[in-house]
Order: structure tokens, then C-alpha cells, then sequence
């Protein structure tokens, strides 16, 4: 199933379409998926309903839409630094501070996604199919398997010691957004310096 459709009237259509984006990311990230309506993000974007349903079927596949679009670009850049001929602990460093940023930049929204995976509405319901539920989780998958690529590359080249990768970066994963979520991280370049050099050297003096 497409969970957005083309774009064919050039870049007015596409300016159009990017307005009702962004009235859908504050509706969403101030109002939670299940309370947000889409008369409401109608109302923001300063458009018809007529519009807003040539380019999104329903409120499920406009939220879906949102949350992929502003993924991309940070799946993208993560992909870079992992790939990248660089030292891993620096590759490590540069990851954590894509991840800071990132969620500092979309805590919100990506708290009203994370309650709808887990079912943590009101009344402990989710309001998205099983399917796009499980989209959205393989966009952690893909995202925290790229932390678990670096980590094996530094166990393969003898810098770090084994341990289980899959746990290893879903722990890491788990810091950045506890950081985050709670607003705990002043400067971006600071706290990842913190954030790595705790997580792979620890608390202990040597």
C-alpha cells in the first residue's frame, strides 16, 4: 500500500503538500495521534479538505507520511558516518551526536509514536493498524542496527571487547532518548562527548 501519493502539479503542489506536513507535525506533536484531527490540521495549513485528501488518504497514513519524511534525512546521515572510512570511536561519537540532534529536534512527535507502538494511550489502546505499527519499529531496527554495525566493526578490529551488539546498541539507543526526552542536554556536541566517552570507557578510574 502507497502511504502517499505522487505529486503532479510541480512545485506550487509540492509547496502545498509540504504546508500540510508541517500543520500536521504541530497538530500531532502538541495533540497526540488519537486527539489530533484532521479538520484541525485543515485549519493550520490554511487549505480544503479536498486538498489534503488528494495527497493523504486518511489521518493514519498522513501521520505515517510525517514520521517517514523526517526520518530519511537522519537514516541517511547515519548511513554516511557508518560507512565512512573514519576510526570507529569517532564514527561512534559523530552517531550519538546525529541521534542528540535528531531528538531533540522531534522529541514530541516521536513520544506520540513511540505511545502508539507500545499502546500507551489513555485507555492503553493504539490508534495505527498492526502494520504501520510495525513500520514504524522497523525504523528503530534500522536506525539502532547501524549503532550495532560500528560496534562490531570495533570488536572486529580489537578496540572494543565483545559483548552483545544487539543489547550493546539498543542500551546506547536507550540513553540518547532518556537525554533527550527529558530535556536533559544543553549542547549537542558537549553531551555526546559525554555520552560516549561514559558509554565505552565507563565510570571507573583507571
Amino acid at each position: 500500500m502507497a502511504y502517499y501519493r505522487e505529486d503532479p502539479q510541480g512545485d506550487d503542489s509540492r509547496s502545498k503538500r509540504q504546508q500540510i506536513l508541517e500543520a500536521a507535525y504541530a497538530v500531532f506533536s502538541r495533540k497526540g495521534y488519537h486527539r489530533a484531527t484532521v479538520d484541525e490540521i485543515i485549519a493550520l495549513a490554511d487549505t480544503g479538505k479536498g486538498t489534503v485528501y488528494n495527497y493523504f488518504n486518511n489521518k493514519e497514513q498522513l501521520f505515517y507520511t510525517l514520521i517517514r519524511e523526517r526520518s530519511q534525512p537522519f537514516e541517511t546521515a547515519l548511513e554516511q558516518v557508518a560507512d565512512a572510512d573514519q576510526p570507529v570511536l569517532d564514527k561512534l561519537q559523530a552517531m550519538v551526536r546525529l541521534f542528540l540532534r535528531f531528538y531533540l529536534d522531534n522529541a514530541a512527535l516521536w513520544r506520540v509514536m513511540m505511545h502508539e507502538i507500545r499502546g500507551f494511550g489513555s485507555d492503553g489502546l493504539s490508534y495505527v493498524k498492526a502494520e504501520t505499527r510495525d513500520k514504524y519499529r522497523e525504523g528503530f531496527s534500522r536506525t539502532i542496527g547501524m549503532l550495532g554495525r560500528v560496534l562490531q566493526e570495533g570488536i572486529d578490529q580489537g578496540l572494543l571487547r565483545e559483548v552483545n551488539v544487539a543489547h550493546t546498541a539498543h542500551a546506547l539507543f536507550s540513553v540518547i532518548v532518556a537525554l533527550t526526552f527529558q530535556q536533559f542536554v544543553a549542547d549537542v556536541d558537549t553531551a555526546a562527548h559525554e555520552v560516549t566517552d561514559i558509554f565505552l570507557y565507563g565510570l571507573v578510574r583507571k
